[in-house]
């Protein structure tokens, strides 16, 4: 009976011992389970990650890209693919959120379908033309007083607006200060009637103020900074007409341009600005149904401002020689807190509508109260005259017929947003009374508006570029 009770009691521990083991068997099972479900989700999760994130990597490397990039921005909202397949676990969407800035997501798939990734970034980009890099540029002397205003781009704009890529010129000024000795007669001529007197009296403008190679530019006038992120100077000085490679200028308007012979070395703003003469491009552009050519040297014609109303939006390159006289009855009416005057406004041009102005032999001539906007690029040119002798016969040495180039020019009053460029020998803001704001000169940087602008005569870009918006990456 004892040893009956014995096994029984033996048989009873084993049995709760296999329960017990297969217990625990069972629950190390279902942990193992459990463990190679978590390890298969976090894997498909990664999977899913990588594939949105292959999406996303997608975008930024066609913003890298200039024809590709062009190709989707001028088709945007853009997806990509338009369904999903087994090759492409992702679907990539781009939308616009403001000119330059773009709102990515992108959703990607494990390969099984049980997982999903979305991420979303906000992306600044940037279609790099080979615009103009400052607000003013010179192939002479600039004569800036403390009441004018040389903006690079910065002033005003919100710090994310700023660091967006193209909104801040790299450079403040850049011009080429020349010897500013008188001028030699060498023919026994009468210089005082050779050329007309409006010109002789702006032929003084530089004289004063100025050393005899620099420039004077009062600081007060700079919205900016100074030097750049590697101390460098924002004034960039050229010498002796080296202006560096000329800029690879590929529009319809200059098809039919002789390019320099040498465009690894422009020797004038021009030349380096659009890789030809500028006498090449003026003959190109006087017979060009695509530029607006007004002459107001021809005494038939009309005001420049009323010629200027009627032209064609889709004109983008505007020809002017002579003055343009801004007929008070053109202009627009403001009235600016803080200022003493009430002013009137002549522009050219819109940030939707940018417009290219040459004015040769000339600038805007208004009213004291009037300001001469442009919103674009404007250039100007000095006209070339017969040199005349004291009987007004023109003058030949060695039977060369003598011509005299127009030395400088008065920009106060005119005001530009994007870049204004100068070929004379001296560019001045003659300032009138310190309370008359309408007649000093302004110049700010517009990056987006020179783009626009060269967008428009079908220039191809050089490079684009993209920059992440801080922030604004979300991964769930």
């Amino acid at each position: 009976m004892r040893k009956q009770q014995q096994g029984f009691a033996v048989l009873t521990t084993v049995v709760i011992l296999s329960i017990a083991g297969i217990a625990y068997t069972t629950h190390m099972a279902y942990l193992q389970l459990i463990d190679n479900k978590v390890l298969a989700n976090y894997y498909r999760n990664n999977e899913a990650f990588a594939n949105a994130e292959s999406g996303i990597n997608l975008i930024l490397s066609k913003l890298n890209t200039v024809t590709i990039a062009i190709d989707m921005l001028d088709n945007l909202p853009f997806t990509y693919p338009a369904q999903v397949t087994p090759t492409t676990l992702y679907q990539v969407s781009v939308t616009a959120l403001t000119t330059n800035k773009l709102h990515v997501s992108s959703i990607g798939y494990s390969v099984d379908g049980s997982a999903l990734r979305n991420i979303s970034v906000d992306v600044y980009y940037y279609i790099d033309f080979e615009t103009p890099i400052a607000p003013l540029l010179s192939n002479g002397n600039l004569k800036i007083n403390g009441f004018d205003s040389i903006n690079d781009g910065c002033d005003g704009l919100s710090i994310s607006e700023c660091r967006s890529p193209g909104n801040m010129a790299k450079k403040v000024i850049i011009s080429q200060p020349i010897s500013n000795e008188p001028m030699t007669n060498q023919a026994n001529i009468n210089i005082d009637n050779q050329i007309e007197s409006d010109i002789t009296e702006i032929s003084t403008l530089c004289s004063d103020g100025l050393t005899v190679t620099g420039s004077s530019i009062d600081l007060d006038a700079i919205n900016g900074q100074l030097i750049d992120q590697e101390g460098a100077t924002r004034f960039q000085e050229v010498i002796s007409n080296q202006w560096g490679a000329a800029a690879s200028i590929t529009s319809p308007i200059f098809d039919g341009i002789t390019s320099i012979e040498d465009v690894t070395s422009a020797s004038s703003l021009f030349e380096s600005t659009f890789g030809v003469t500028w006498e090449n491009a003026k003959a190109q552009f006087i017979h060009s149904e695509s530029v607006e050519y007004i002459d107001m040297t021809d005494i038939n014609t009309v005001s420049c401002s009323e010629e200027l109303q009627y032209i064609d939006e889709d004109i983008n390159i505007i020809y002017i020689q002579g003055d343009c006289i801004v007929d008070p009855l053109d202009t627009s009416f403001s009235n600016t807190s803080g200022t003493a005057l009430n002013s009137h406004h002549f522009t050219i041009g819109s940030t939707d509508n940018p417009k290219m102005v040459f004015i040769e032999g000339g600038t805007f001539i208004a009213a004291a109260n009037t300001t001469s906007s442009v919103v674009g690029m404007l250039y100007l040119i000095p006209a070339k005259h017969e040199v005349l002798d004291t009987n007004g016969n023109a003058v030949y040495i060695d039977g060369i017929k003598q011509t005299l180039v127009e030395q400088d020019v008065d920009i106060a009053g005119i005001q530009v947003s994007g870049s204004i460029l100068s070929e004379y020998n001296c560019t001045a803001s003659v300032a009138g009374d310190h309370n008359n704001a309408s007649k000093h000169f302004s110049t700010r940087y517009d990056k987006n508006v020179l783009n626009l602008l060269y967008k428009r005569l079908g220039m191809i870009p050089s490079e684009s570029h993209y920059q992440l918006v801080a922030g604004t990456w979300r991964d769930f």
